[in-house]
């Protein structure tokens, strides 16, 4: 642990100078920091297990803010004010559908792209500079981001449809309906069909999984589709119904599919055929719509007011795990780590004030708290970036360290910090005022010629500037200073 410590404090420290190294080690520690550190955050929350973890360490001296997208106005939410409360259940403690409260990213190399619930679009940024690439328009509000596959981007929209378009220039490939169904209803101003699409899309193995619903007593239905052509007819390929609502980002390990609802418990399914295998929970109340898989296939969500500290098996091997009053959770290796926070309710004024926030981390083993950090306001989203907790907050995003809680890095925000990524050394934010913040380079290391990508090119750069600023009769390059840079 000591080790991982001093690793954190050294992303504070200042980029080491080149000066008069050996060319050689320049070159080895340019190739390092260029390929070896970089990873893209194709899909929400990195992947299909929604585990909101990338190995990537960003330098938090190098997280000054870039640009800012600002929308034209706020997220137009699908369930007014989040549902904050669940009839149902009678329960104040979590808002159970939240889940599009902010316009959240995916970035693949220097691309950033977001759906938005504003202008019913998917957007593409330059991931350098903020400017739009170009966008692409539906017939409804796009609730989540694209999910990345070979060159494609994956999304559904209110309008019913799950498209698949060109990740480079937004050319449209194909679209896909489960249902033939002309009717709309007035949804928050819009006018969609019975069968929105707001669970976003997991992509896998070729196939893309994607589930359309908005009321319980009419027919929803759970699709995988070819990522290629769009198909539903083949192996693995399928289109089922039942009578869940599914509310929340989709969920795909290696054997099933995991649909979240909001004001119920999250329902499983088959991966290879779309059966249903029954459901995780099952008391009224066990809901909420952040969710998250192991990375040991396991099962974690940690809205659920009724479990107890810890994991326990179920009925499907899985693992499942809950945390009380636990808002949000990123599982890593043995430990679980929770942002928790207590209501102070008043039933009769249906008023809820936010007590005692803390980041906290727990031992997967035994339950038990390993180290607990007071917050200095709610925080709303976390994500894990190497060996540091990214948390947004109100009006802040901050950076703790993983070992022990001490608080590394902020810079204000905005609004209400709802979605985080991670990705090319760079963090962007997503508030719930519709904007979109970059903290970090608005060029990767090492490339030198700022095309986007560290290449020969940058290399050939590199060694023409070490090698004026070794000259001794070249007295315009300091060889204190990196070269290139």
């Amino acid at each position: 642990m000591g080790h991982k410590v001093k690793k954190t404090q050294a992303l504070l420290a200042p980029r080491a100078s080149c000066g008069r190294w050996p060319v050689v080690v320049c070159l080895a520690v340019l190739l390092a920091y260029g390929a070896a550190f970089a990873e893209d955050w194709p899909t929400y929350m990195h992947d299909n297990r929604r585990s909101g973890v990338t190995a990537e360490s960003l330098v938090l001296g190098d997280l000054n803010q870039g640009w800012v997208y600002a929308s034209p106005a706020a997220p137009q939410i699908a369930w007014d004010g989040g549902q904050p409360w669940d009839s149902y259940a009678s329960n104040l403690q979590v808002a159970m559908r939240d889940f599009d409260t902010a316009f959240f990213v995916s970035v693949v190399g220097n691309s950033a792209y977001f759906g938005s619930s504003v202008t019913d679009s998917v957007h593409c940024l330059d991931a350098r500079t903020g400017r739009q690439k170009w966008f692409f328009t539906t017939n409804g509000p796009v609730r989540y981001p694209p999910s990345y596959y070979e060159g494609k981007l994956y999304f559904g929209s209110d309008d019913g449809y799950i498209y698949c378009i060109d990740a480079e220039d937004g050319s449209f490939i194909w679209k896909y309906s489960p249902i033939e169904d002309d009717r709309l209803v007035g949804n928050n101003g819009s006018l969609i069909p019975m069968w929105p699409v707001r669970t976003g899309t997991a992509v896998m193995e070729g196939r893309v999984y994607f589930a359309a619903s908005l009321v319980p007593w009419r027919r929803s239905y759970l699709c995988a589709l070819d990522a290629a052509t769009g198909s539903d007819s083949g192996s693995g390929l399928y289109v089922t119904s039942g009578g869940t609502t599914p509310m929340s980002a989709i969920l795909a390990s290696t054997t099933k599919i995991y649909l979240a609802q909001g004001r119920r418990y999250p329902d499983v399914y088959k991966r290879n055929n779309g059966a249903q295998q029954g459901h995780v929970g099952g008391k009224a109340g066990d809901g909420g719509c952040y969710v998250l898989l192991t990375s040991d296939t396991g099962y974690a969500f940690a809205h659920g007011r009724n479990k107890s500290t810890g994991y326990q098996a179920n009925e499907y091997v899985d693992r499942v795990a809950t945390y009380p009053n636990g808002k949000c959770m990123i599982v890593s290796g043995e430990n679980a780590y929770v942002v928790t926070e207590q209501l102070s309710v008043d039933k009769a004024k249906n008023d809820r004030r936010v007590v005692n926030p803390q980041l906290k981390v727990v031992s997967r083993k035994n339950g038990s708290t390993i180290w607990s950090a007071p917050c200095d306001s709610p925080y709303h989203c976390l994500i894990m970036a190497g060996d540091v907790l990214f948390a947004g907050g109100t009006n802040k995003v901050a950076a703790h360290n993983a070992f022990n809680g001490s608080e590394l890095w902020s810079k204000p925000v905005h609004g209400r910090a709802r979605g985080l990524a991670a990705a090319n050394g760079r963090l962007f934010v997503s508030t719930d005022t519709g904007k979109i913040y970059m903290f970090g380079h608005t060029h990767l290391p090492g490339d030198f010629n700022k095309d986007g990508v560290v290449s020969l090119l940058d290399l050939a750069i590199f060694a023409d500037d070490y090698l004026k600023c070794t000259d001794p009769a070249n007295t315009q390059w300091p060889c204190e200073s990196v070269p290139g840079q």
